[in-house]
């Protein structure tokens, strides 16, 4: 039986939480993505849902413009091309659907904050960018080595160096799709109340069911 194919993408993207990440955690890149085709025109992450709301996380279908933030600004990635079988890709797209479609899941924000601290922790169905695609290689046999929430993108860089297929700028890499004006919106009240409601969901899932791995 053939392997299928995904692909990840690794990139220093260019807001002031990111670079702040990066220069904290002494790291070349800071957020990961994934797809599942060589089209890329469906990558996906978890991220904020609108670029202002920026305490509001969950699964996300990404777009250049979502990176460059229509400014025009190089933003370094690198992609890499990692062989599964159908049945773990099958898996990882039915979960990526569950998750899209379940508003159950959330962005680990402590987890991200106090990583410099505690190294991460797992959060019941709450991932960072890493965590989520950490989470989708290891079911498919991939980094066994540690706890997902223990990588780091430069991590996964270094064990899948060969599989690297494209280093440099997003837009020699991603389709030209356009993101919803949305996204660039200014922050109204009902996404206001969504980010102080998720704040609250993700302090009570992070100080009572950190030990639940599996989301």
């Amino acid at each position: 039986m053939e392997n299928k194919y995904i692909y990840v993408m690794l990139s220093q993207t260019q807001t002031k939480f990111a670079r702040c990440i990066r220069k904290v955690g002494k790291q070349k890149y800071n957020h990961a993505a994934i797809a599942l085709d060589d089209s890329l025109s469906e990558i996906y992450a978890f991220a904020r849902p609108q670029h202002n709301a920026i305490f509001l996380g969950r699964l996300v279908c990404e777009s250049v413009e979502r990176y460059t933030l229509r400014r025009g600004f190089p933003v370094p990635v690198v992609l890499l091309r990692i062989p599964v079988s159908e049945e773990e890709h099958a898996w990882i797209r039915t979960t990526i659907d569950t998750m899209l479609e379940n508003p159950e899941y959330m962005y680990n924000l402590f987890s991200i904050l106090t990583y410099p601290l505690f190294r991460g922790f797992a959060t019941y169905k709450a991932f960072t960018c890493m965590e989520f695609v950490t989470y989708l290689l290891q079911h498919s046999g991939y980094l066994r080595d540690k706890l997902r929430f223990r990588y780091t993108p430069d991590e996964l860089l270094c064990d899948f160096t060969p599989e690297v297929v494209y280093s440099g700028d997003i837009r020699g890499c991603l389709p030209d799709i356009r993101e919803s004006d949305r996204y660039f919106a200014p922050v109204d009240m009902k996404i206001f109340l969504e980010s102080i409601k998720s704040i609250f969901r993700i302090t009570g899932r992070s100080l009572c069911r950190r030990k639940a791995l599996m989301p």
